[in-house]
């Protein structure tokens, strides 16, 4: 039996030689496409499972607007809860943070205690309410802001 050009090929490259050539592919294929142009290159299954979510219409894209940050991008099903909501953007920034080399520790517990997430002037205060019952659709902007102080009432 004759080997096939590609199988030639795939015999002589080491397994980094193959990464590299497969990642390059999976590059120009992803710049090329315009379905594809906006998601990142090195892009995860699980990113590609929340787009795929978004096309049929059982997710939705909520944009967190971060002071001097870059706005980051979270996929959340249509009927989470703030609580869903708030592990979607701890998990998203995890991905962020991955991309970008950064290794700072974030404490979550410490954000969601000194900061709501804000829509509309609307504070997102109940964890188990549903998003939707605040007014949170398809690619809104949600802010954060610092909470308030509880004043301790003396008697």
């Amino acid at each position: 039996m004759e080997e096939t050009e590609s199988e030639n090929v795939t015999s002589t490259l080491s397994h980094d030689d193959l990464l590299e050539v497969t990642k390059s592919t999976v590059c120009t294929l992803l710049s090329c496409d315009p379905l594809l142009a906006d998601l990142p290159t090195d892009i995860i299954l699980e990113e590609i499972l929340a787009q795929i979510a978004v096309e049929h219409g059982q997710s939705i894209t909520i944009y967190i607007s971060r002071e001097d940050e870059p706005t980051l991008k979270v996929i959340v099903p249509q009927n989470a809860s703030v609580r869903d909501l708030k592990k979607a953007v701890a998990r998203h920034f995890e991905i962020y943070q991955q991309r970008t080399g950064s290794k700072v520790k974030i404490s979550w517990k410490y954000i969601w205690k000194t900061y709501n997430l804000c829509f509309d002037s609307l504070v997102l205060d109940n964890d188990n309410s549903t998003i939707e019952d605040y007014g949170v659709t398809n690619k809104v902007t949600l802010t954060f802001k610092k909470r308030r102080k509880k004043t301790k009432k003396f008697s």
